[in-house]
């Protein structure tokens, strides 16, 4: 990813330039940009990882003068795109084949890079990417290691000749997304009638765990991060079609709340954070005795030296 680097700093520079008015579809009812380029409104989607990775932006930007509010726990991409479009919030965490896909259902691109270029295009004058961390966090669809050898599957093409007699369970969204029901129809030919899907909201959490180990779903939706994985012997089938695309993690950021001082700061955290680092952190909030997200954020802060402002600052 380093020879596009450039690209991205040059792009996104252009973008923040540019400002397009739209309207408010947004259930937090839209605000007013404030011209204060060191006051940050931080948001998080719906589930646990989003909430952490805010969590270390916004933390990080407090420690080199920012002022934050937080906006945690939105929904849906199709919730808090038009929240940062109008102004309700003015960063959030994405993930690039995700927000890749959410503007251009019909892009072709797989690979980090690829990706990386493709979203640079798509995305519109009022919204902006940083430098994307290494971390990575994609889609995909598991299945119990029961189900998994009683099958014999090893990819979603396996769990296809089967598609009858599966069920799965994902958000309610799943069933429409290109990364999702969608893209599993048309490149493996994976038909999941109405009746066998399962809405689960909880993004891959305990409920739509419990689902599959339960045998309530076949196959689920599940982060790659996921600590459930390893913990319940999850089997993640392989998709070799590239229905679920690279996923990094990018911080997303309303055009006119762009600053160098923000980009540093940013830049410094992503190219800090691992997937290992994300696995971790997930792991450290899950359970009884989990620590809360903004907890587990401020040791990785201190850990990384984000506790303090950057050098130079």
């Amino acid at each position: 990813m380093r020879c596009i680097k450039t690209l991205v700093i040059a792009c996104t520079a252009a973008l923040a330039v540019l400002s397009a008015g739209c309207g408010s579809s947004n259930p937090l009812g839209g605000g007013e940009i404030s011209g204060d380029l060191k006051s940050i409104t931080v948001g998080s989607a719906d589930f646990t990882e989003s909430k952490i990775i805010a969590e270390l932006y916004a933390q990080a930007l407090e420690a080199n003068g920012f002022t934050i509010k937080r906006q945690f726990g939105i929904g849906s991409r199709e919730t808090y795109i038009p929240a940062v479009q109008d102004h309700s919030i003015d960063l959030i965490p994405e993930y690039t084949g995700n927000l890749l896909q959410y503007f251009d259902p019909q892009a072709t691109a797989t690979t980090s890079d690829a990706v990386l270029l493709a979203l640079l295009k798509a995305l519109p004058g009022d919204l902006s990417i940083l430098y994307p961390s290494p971390a990575e966090d994609k889609d995909t669809l598991a299945v119990s290691e029961a189900t998994a050898r009683e099958w014999n599957l090893t990819s979603i093409a396996d769990l296809a000749a089967r598609s009858p007699e599966v069920k799965i369970g994902a958000p309610s969204e799943f069933q429409t997304r290109q990364t999702g029901l969608v893209g599993l129809k048309e490149k493996y030919g994976l038909d999941i009638a109405p009746a066998n899907f399962v809405s689960i909201s909880d993004g891959g959490g305990p409920a739509t765990v419990q689902a599959l180990t339960g045998g309530t779903v076949t196959a689920a939706n599940i982060f790659s991060t996921s600590p459930a994985i390893e913990k319940n012997n999850l089997v993640v089938l392989e998709d070799p079609e590239n229905a679920f695309l690279a996923a990094n993690v990018v911080p997303l950021v309303a055009s006119q709340k762009m600053s160098d001082e923000l980009k540093s700061v940013l830049d410094a955290v992503s190219a800090k954070l691992t997937t290992e680092a994300l696995i971790q952190l997930n792991t450290s909030v899950e359970g009884n005795d989990g620590v809360d997200p903004d907890e587990a954020a401020a040791q990785w802060i201190t850990d990384n030296g984000f506790d303090q402002p950057l050098p130079g600052k």
